[in-house]
């Protein structure tokens, strides 16, 4: 019996699958901000878009997630919003699905590819006041097996791809500090267009009710004149 109990504390007390990633908006809005400024790198070669993401994931110090997913999250995204941008015809909203004004990634994303044109550096970022231009970092060219090399000392493919995600990583820290300053800039003209609106809101309130009180007045002003009337046409004397 006391092995057995020994036994089954063994399998209580063993190691745990350790929970997987949570994913957050912040690495949402990170997400789009990067894919947006690196579109050079997503050539349409074979495992291109796992190098790419796995740069990402390797930035952002995250854990459990393989690119692939990151892969299917970023479609995802870019389903949505050009399910926004341009909706079915005849469609509605009275469901109360998301629009392009209530979806929280709209703006974003428009910014990220919304007026994209085709490989042009740099890339622009537009605002209501101004367009801030970040310098993408040079294309990076593909690893082919079977391309000739004019050097009589060539690096392996793995360690050709290390040196080229080092690369990348530190233009990415640079241009990480240009996209920080533009995405500054959009949320200060965004309160500054919500402080504009909610001022314009309590303006509206304020007029409606100066309009209810002088209707209230006037309603009021007019019965005492008719109750006046009433009571001069019943006693003969003027009712002051």
């Amino acid at each position: 019996m006391a092995t057995c109990s020994v036994a089954m504390e063994t399998v209580v007390s063993g190691p745990t699958t350790p929970p997987a990633y949570r994913w957050t908006d912040e690495d949402t809005r990170r997400l789009i901000l990067w894919r947006s400024r690196n579109s050079q790198l997503f050539t349409g070669r074979r495992n291109a878009s796992t190098d790419a993401y796995s740069v990402f994931l390797a930035e952002r110090g995250i854990k459990g997630v393989e690119a692939k997913a990151l892969k299917k999250r970023w479609e995802n995204l870019v389903a949505k919003y050009k399910e926004h941008k341009q909706p079915p015809s005849g469609m509605s909203t009275e469901g109360g699905g998301d629009t392009a004004a209530s979806w929280k990634w709209y703006s974003l994303m428009d910014e990220a590819i919304g007026a994209r044109r085709s490989i042009t550096p740099p890339v622009l970022f537009a605002s209501a006041t101004k367009k801030v231009a970040v310098s993408s970092p040079p294309p990076v060219e593909e690893d082919t097996a079977d391309s000739p090399s004019t050097s009589p000392i060539r690096s392996t493919p793995k360690r050709q791809r290390v040196d080229r995600m080092g690369d990348i990583l530190q233009a990415i820290k640079e241009q990480d500090r240009q996209q920080e300053e533009v995405l500054a800039q959009i949320e200060r003209e965004q309160r500054t267009r919500e402080a504009s609106e909610e001022a314009r809101a309590r303006e509206a309130a304020a007029r409606e009710e100066r309009l209810i009180k002088t209707m209230m007045e006037r309603d009021e002003r007019l019965l005492r004149e008719m109750e006046a009337i009433r009571w001069t046409g019943r006693t003969g004397y003027t009712l002051r």
